[in-house]
């Protein structure tokens, strides 16, 4: 691969990567009563982190408040605000993103990797 077509494929994952990351929908464990495990503390799965930045985002489930739940043990219900965790996905996404797209313009402008 030549020297000169890194940038632009470097470019170009940037771009992919800061859309992935600000538009693509995440999930995050939902603490529970105990260390965290799969089996007692299930995921919380958010919005896409656009949809999570301009509006109220918190999914509630219901929990065990046992670490290894049996069938009948208490649950609680438990909500997680997942604004914060989106608004710092969308900013750093797009951050990505705005950063590939400079790079596309400039070597575009320069026409450093056409030849």
């Amino acid at each position: 691969m030549k020297k000169n077509k890194i940038l632009p494929i470097c470019a170009t994952l940037l771009v992919i990567l800061g859309l992935w990351i600000s538009l693509i929908p995440f999930s995050r464990p939902l603490p529970g009563g105990g260390i965290f495990s799969f089996e007692s503390t299930p995921e919380v799965s958010c919005r896409s982190p656009i949809f999570g930045t301009f509006t109220e985002d918190s999914p509630s489930y219901e929990v065990y408040v046992n670490p290894k739940p049996k069938i009948g043990d208490p649950t609680i219900s438990k909500s997680i605000n997942c604004s914060s965790r989106a608004t710092f996905r969308f900013v750093f996404g797009i951050s990505i993103f705005l950063i590939g797209i400079s790079l596309l313009i400039y070597l575009q402008r320069n026409k450093k990797w056409k030849t």
